[in-house]
């Protein structure tokens, strides 16, 4: 097995109208204490200033296609690291985070590992409320056999990505990182870590707190009984805007 720390991370980051938020995403990537990474930006025909801020700080591209998934797989063509994430442009990341994660990789049976997360732009005790009950979230739905590899926070090895087809462009139903995820599983390892980013509340506050609550619980009941989400992928996508 090849020496953790000498394990390349390739770091992509779709993007779409986020002149906002990517400078402050990317500084916070640029001041990891594992430095061999490499970070792409792909630009999926933004109207704004995301691609001119993001060329300023990591590798930039355009994916002209529309849609998450083929600016996930554009971005992942264009690396070479052992370990991939797929970092969202509106998330900010730990000094530390990367250093942590990648240690999850520590045998050669761990191919996946996937963390917590708390919001940034509530009130301090709402942020404190978005942690607790994600954290919890993710340990009740690990102990029920299920892993919610929510892409914000999720490193995954390349070869395995490779093996099972990587992110697959037809899929129509919820979140195609969970589904990537779950046949991920067929290939070995997948670790739970309670490590956390800072994220957007920002799916909740256009969707309703309660109604996108309700979104998220309806396809996890779904995903427990292997059943397809009723939600379509594309109005899972448009939420996440």
């Amino acid at each position: 097995m090849k020496e953790i720390d000498n394990l390349k991370v390739s770091i992509v980051i779709p993007a779409y109208n986020e002149e906002k938020n990517i400078e402050k995403t990317l500084k916070s990537l640029l001041n990891q204490t594992y430095k061999n990474v490499e970070i792409v930006v792909v630009d999926n025909n933004s109207k704004d200033r995301t691609k001119e801020i993001a060329s300023k700080y990591a590798n930039t591209i355009t994916e002209t296609k529309q849609g998450y998934i083929y600016a996930v797989k554009r971005g992942i063509s264009e690396t070479d690291g052992e370990i991939l994430t797929i970092c969202d442009a509106d998330s900010f990341y730990p000094s530390k985070w990367l250093e942590k994660m990648v240690r999850s990789f520590n045998n050669d049976r761990v191919v996946a590992v996937y963390g917590s997360a708390e919001f940034y732009d509530t009130g301090k005790f709402m942020a404190l409320i978005s942690i607790i009950s994600y954290s919890l979230f993710l340990i009740i739905s690990k102990l029920f056999d299920l892993d919610n590899t929510a892409g914000f926070n999720f490193l995954f090895r390349r070869d395995a990505y490779e093996k099972v087809g990587g992110y697959d462009e037809n899929w129509k139903w919820g979140s195609p990182d969970i589904e990537f995820g779950r046949r991920l599983r067929k290939m070995g390892k997948v670790r739970l870590s309670l490590i956390a980013v800072k994220t957007s509340s920002r799916r909740f506050k256009k969707g309703g707190f309660f109604k996108t609550t309700r979104m998220f619980l309806s396809m996890w009941r779904k995903m427990l009984k292997n059943e397809k989400p009723t939600l379509s992928y594309k109005e899972y996508n448009q939420n996440r805007r």
